[in-house]
């Protein structure tokens, strides 16, 4: 099993490029490593930092364009050491270098600090600043030398009573509330995009309150979704995001991630409402994700599917498709922990067997030798211990236990609980992003409100599930990391919502 190379050209290792033709992998890139840093220290050299995403158009024509340009690429090999990431891979790196979305292009002294960030560029541009960011780092490469960073290690409150916790799911509700589209659905004023999240954090107040607004906007969404065009009504599922209110104009590209949560959203609303629309899109998801995403090989589902248009001259249709064959954990956690509850919805076990399959896999493949699950597989597990892998994984291993009683999965969610509590703790409050081990160059570990949602939800569920408070210590230590003005998270919040229904009405 690996990430698919037949289709981007010359690769190695975690470097990936545009399918059409391109010169970009002339360059000497790196995969993000402690060792690129150390050779930009030792020759004394800036770093670019070209954040990317598998199904980015503006990604692949960098690759087209500015980094096939001869003068770009010898500048880049003469003067900087060039790393290249995909943000799926690396969403630690993401959370930390990201300007606005993909491409990101960052400079970097040696040591790690930010000299400069732009988005996509046109050669032209791209060999001026080149230009200027070597000779800005030349002037100061003495005071960035003696200025290595010193990782800042977040600190929050430790402790918030019930009634605060109560107050801050208010606070979260209005604010997401405040964001709804009543016309169109959705929570975007502009570009429209997927926030199963968002869905779920909303049906979640419907129960525990009753009140139809919330129901009613989750619905609004999904059946404008299904209507518009970013529904694809010739392959099944739903793109990305659209770029107009009225989810017209969509992006052409698929992910895992984005369908398994709104199969949960579609089950979800089934449920509460008992209608049949709602059960057909979710069975139409599934048949998109068993045709087009499932590997038959492992079981577990593939990254995403992007839509690409042909070159002009090229034989067959406008468009192409390509997989991003990298089997990540999160997003096939979602998604098993989706099809277990199909099953039960939708009196279908095949669906049971195919969620479990997915989690044997991932339990077998994608565990560190250390303790922890990696964040993806390629060929061999990669990038061990991300709290969203470790928490998204727990989830549904508690799903699996209810599910099935075995209590091999009971045994290793309290593998993953005891992981996060030892490894990834914040004694401030909450819990870290990455491994301590994991910090070189990204300046310390983070403490984030999506992440501390998801931990917190699991360690609610665990504790009900293995009838053990201590688990619900955990999840009020990652609830106690956040207080205040919750408007300026945005739908980010939205998981944290969640886990405070969780905690707060079991």
């Amino acid at each position: 099993m690996a990430c698919s190379r037949s289709r981007f050209g010359s690769q190695s290792g975690m470097l990936r490029f545009s399918p059409n033709a391109n010169r970009a992998h002339s360059i000497a890139w790196h995969e993000w490593s402690d060792a690129a840093f150390e050779r930009a220290q030792n020759e004394s050299k800036p770093v670019l930092l070209f954040l990317a995403a598998f199904w980015c158009r503006y990604c692949q024509r960098m690759d087209e364009e500015a980094f096939s340009d001869a003068e770009v690429i010898a500048l880049l090999n003469a003067y900087f050491i060039s790393l290249r990431v995909d943000y799926a891979q690396r969403p630690d790196v993401d959370a930390r270098y990201n300007l606005n979305g993909w491409p990101t292009l960052a400079f970097m002294a040696p040591h790690g600090q930010l000299l400069a960030a732009v988005n996509y560029l046109p050669a032209d541009q791209l060999k001026e600043l080149l230009i200027d960011v070597y000779i800005g780092y030349q002037q100061r490469e003495e005071e960035l030398g003696a200025a290595e960073q010193t990782p800042a290690e977040q600190a929050a409150p430790v402790r918030l009573s019930d009634g605060e916790l109560a107050a801050n799911l208010a606070k979260i509700s209005d604010s997401i509330m405040a964001l709804a589209d009543r016309t169109h659905g959705g929570y975007d004023r502009g570009q429209k995009f997927i926030h199963p999240q968002v869905n779920e954090f909303l049906l979640g107040r419907y129960r525990a309150t009753k009140d139809r607004q919330y129901l009613d906007q989750v619905c609004l969404t999904l059946e404008r979704m299904r209507a518009g065009a970013l529904y694809d009504a010739e392959a099944g599922a739903y793109f990305r995001t659209a770029s107009n209110p009225d989810w017209s104009h969509p992006h052409r590209e698929k992910l895992l991630a984005e369908e398994a949560g709104l199969l949960a959203n579609c089950l979800s609303v089934f449920r509460l409402s008992r209608r049949g629309e709602f059960r057909r899109m979710a069975e139409e998801i599934i048949e998109y994700l068993d045709g087009k995403l499932l590997d038959p090989a492992s079981g577990a589902f593939f990254g995403c599917e992007d839509f690409l248009r042909r070159e002009s001259g090229a034989s067959g249709g406008d468009f192409f498709t390509i997989i991003d064959r990298c089997i990540y954990v999160e997003a096939n956690a979602v998604a098993a922990a989706a099809y277990l509850d199909a099953a039960v919805l939708l009196d279908e076990s095949s669906y049971r067997d195919r969620a479990l399959a997915v989690m044997d896999f991932l339990l077998q493949h994608c565990r560190g030798d250390a303790g922890g699950m990696c964040h993806f597989f390629d060929g061999k597990p990669q990038v061990r211990g991300l709290l969203q892998d470790q928490a998204h994984m727990g989830i549904a291993l508690v799903d699996a236990y209810k599910a099935t009683g075995a209590d091999r999965y009971l045994d290793d969610a309290k593998r993953l609980a005891e992981f996060i509590l030892v490894e990834l703790k914040n004694s401030a409050g909450g819990f870290y992003d990455i491994l301590a081990q994991e910090t070189a160059a990204l300046g310390g570990r983070l403490t984030l409100i999506e992440l501390n949602g998801a931990a917190a939800t699991f360690f609610c569920r665990l504790s009900h599930a293995a009838r053990d408070a201590r688990y619900r210590d955990g999840a009020r230590h990652a609830l106690g990391a956040f207080a205040g003005d919750f408007e300026s998270y945005g739908i980010h919040a939205a998981p944290f919502g969640i886990a405070l229904q969780t905690f707060l009405i079991p």
